[in-house]
């Protein structure tokens, strides 16, 4: 299953736009240090950024129209579909924190493994057991 985010930039619903799992990190990188990227979904300025989520509806292909309701948040959470795609944000989070903390910007958005975050990261084991115990 191909996992979706929604880069929220305002309040209006045209200025939100849906990237790619793989965009994640490269999100996060122009919402800490700013910037300018153009990501599968369109242009995005970092300083428009509010905030990232999940993009459930593009997630599972849902109508985007459609609100959600009890019954769908039931069904992904049986799915482990939430857990899954928030420990996916966290970890994106997480790698892009210790990055510009390591000064190792130039690696933000590269989707490479970091030795140092693999070790006993209970983040990465969650997603990991997740995965396994869904089939996700």
């Amino acid at each position: 299953m191909k996992h979706f985010y929604k880069i929220l930039q305002g309040y209006e619903h045209e200025r939100n736009i849906t990237i790619r799992e793989d965009e994640l990190e490269r999100a996060y990188g122009l919402f800490m240090l700013g910037g300018r990227w153009i990501f599968s979904g369109g242009p995005v300025d970092g300083k428009n950024i509010q905030t990232i989520i999940e993009d459930y509806h593009t997630t599972m292909d849902w109508n985007k129209e459609y609100e959600l309701g009890t019954d769908d948040y039931e069904q992904l959470s049986q799915l482990g579909v939430d857990k899954k795609m928030k420990l996916i944000r966290e970890k994106a989070k997480e790698k892009v924190h210790y990055l510009i903390s390591t000064n190792q910007q130039n690696l933000i958005g590269k989707n490479i493994e970091i030795p140092e975050l693999q070790k006993s990261n209970p983040i990465t084991e969650d997603i990991k057991k997740l995965g396994e115990k869904f089939k996700i």
